[in-house]
């Protein structure tokens, strides 16, 4: 009998954690709200995989500074003569969660990009949150683009939508298990930890005025009506963390977008298929 998956079992978080919340929010519903949402912004850092490590050895690796939000990320380039590509990964992950589709675009020459987002993989930082990821993007296709295609993956893949809606020169998008409101992120991160109604609105104005966007008005669905280049859309249709249903939003408003459902992958490991790189780079390579 197989034994159950652990790629595709949700967020989990400490007892411990838990109950500090509980704890503060019966003192006080600000002091509740404060630990929650540095929690909600701390990404979790998790070793590198040993089958990782040799696409890493193979990078040209850096340091960028980021000047609008005063920080900087590891930055990795696998040189080639073909279009330019970058990506970017989700919450809690880094550039080498892209290995198999990394090394497949490394044999077709492209000239590919990544980095790790403020906080994660070997960026230095404890917390970040979406915007930074989509300042650090920019950045990046300011000072090396142009770029013929960005490939983004869940939270990566929302931060992807964002800069491609405002860089209309881009011709391609990627999205894979790409959430749709960011609202409901949060709201899925207040019902697991079972926050209060009275930390969910303070820590949702909190976020707002870190960040200076309105959390409530953020979706990939209604910046993918902005867009106008091709885009490919994949999504597991058993995905627990983020649902098929965003995928499928996200699609219907996409203006020269197809949609791709996989079966039985999961949130992370549909970013090792072989299916899965063989439609990316099918997508690419047709003009």
């Amino acid at each position: 009998m197989d034994k159950p998956r652990k790629d595709n079992q949700g967020i989990v978080l400490p007892f411990p954690f838990i109950f500090t919340l509980r704890f503060l929010e019966f003192i006080n519903s600000y002091l509740g709200m404060r630990l929650a949402a540095f929690f909600f912004a701390k990404p979790f850092k998790y070793k590198i995989l040993e089958r990782e490590i040799p696409v890493l050895s193979a990078a040209q690796k850096s340091s960028v500074h980021i000047k609008s939000i005063y920080k900087s990320v590891c930055f990795y380039r696998w040189p080639g003569k073909g279009p330019k590509i970058v990506l970017l990964h989700g919450w809690s992950g880094r550039a080498s969660n892209f290995f198999k589709i990394i090394e497949a675009l490394i044999r077709e020459d492209y000239d590919v990009y990544a980095f790790d987002a403020p906080a994660h993989g070997e960026s230095p930082g404890v917390t970040t949150n979406l915007p930074e990821f989509i300042h650090s993007l920019q950045t990046l296709i300011d000072n090396r683009g142009p770029f013929e295609a960005i490939l983004g993956h869940s939270g990566g893949g929302f931060a992807s939508t964002y800069v491609v809606a405002h860089n209309p020169e881009i011709k391609k998008l990627i999205l894979i298990s790409p959430f749709d409101k960011v609202l409901d992120v949060f709201e899925k991160y207040f019902d697991l930890i079972q926050l209060g109604p009275k930390a969910r609105k303070l820590m949702i104005q909190y976020f707002n005025h870190k960040t200076g966007k309105k959390i409530e008005e953020l979706s990939s669905s209604n910046l993918a009506q902005s867009i106008e280049c091709k885009s490919l859309l994949i999504h597991d249709q058993n995905d627990r963390e983020v649902s098929f249903s965003d995928g499928i939003n996200i699609d219907k408003n996409l203006k020269n977008g197809t949609l791709i459902g996989t079966n039985g992958l999961g949130h992370r490991r549909i970013l090792r298929d072989e299916r899965v790189v063989n439609e990316i780079l099918n997508f690419l390579k047709f003009k």
